[in-house]
């Protein structure tokens, strides 16, 4: 019988700042191979919850293992009068990639964040990440006029969220 560890989805601390700066590193590789961000244990202590509190971040760990983060800010939209959320980094692991956690991951986000009254979701996708595409357009996701911005609200983003 194989035995699957628990997931824990949790706000980022000081101590996981090494894992979220590496997590960003490979997403980076697997969107544009070769190219480095600008993130590192520094800036992200300068600027996330820890510091300035510029940006927050989930992160998903298995058996004391980082798999999963989604770093936000906050929007304003003045259309909707009301705040949401900008998912600027989405990571998953690849051996747990298609396991739910992304969906997981954003529903997390948005359950900690709705009390505060975010109402959307909103995310940039680099046009050649056909499997992003593929996954956000699973979601519920939808294209804004004239950018590469998805968003999801309303009845979409509760039946994208559902039991999570």
């Amino acid at each position: 019988m194989t035995t699957v560890a628990a997931l824990a989805v949790r706000p980022i601390e000081r101590d996981d700042l090494a894992a979220v700066a590496d997590m960003i590193a490979l997403l980076a590789e697997h969107v544009r191979p070769g190219f480095k961000p600008g993130a590192d244990v520094e800036s992200l202590a300068r600027y996330g919850p820890t510091g300035l509190g510029l940006f927050e971040a989930l992160i998903a760990m298995r058996a004391d293992s980082p798999v999963g983060l989604c770093l936000y800010t906050y929007a304003f939209s003045g259309w909707r009068g009301r705040p949401g959320v900008f998912v600027e980094d989405l990571y998953v692991a690849p051996a747990e990639r298609g396991s739910g956690l992304g969906r997981a991951l954003l529903a997390a986000v948005f359950a900690r964040e709705a009390p505060r009254g975010c109402c959307f979701l909103k995310l940039q996708v680099d046009k050649a990440n056909a499997g992003a595409h593929a996954f956000y357009d699973r979601l519920g996701f939808t294209p804004e006029a004239h950018d590469d911005t998805l968003l999801i609200e309303g009845d979409r983003l509760r039946a994208m969220i559902g039991d999570a």
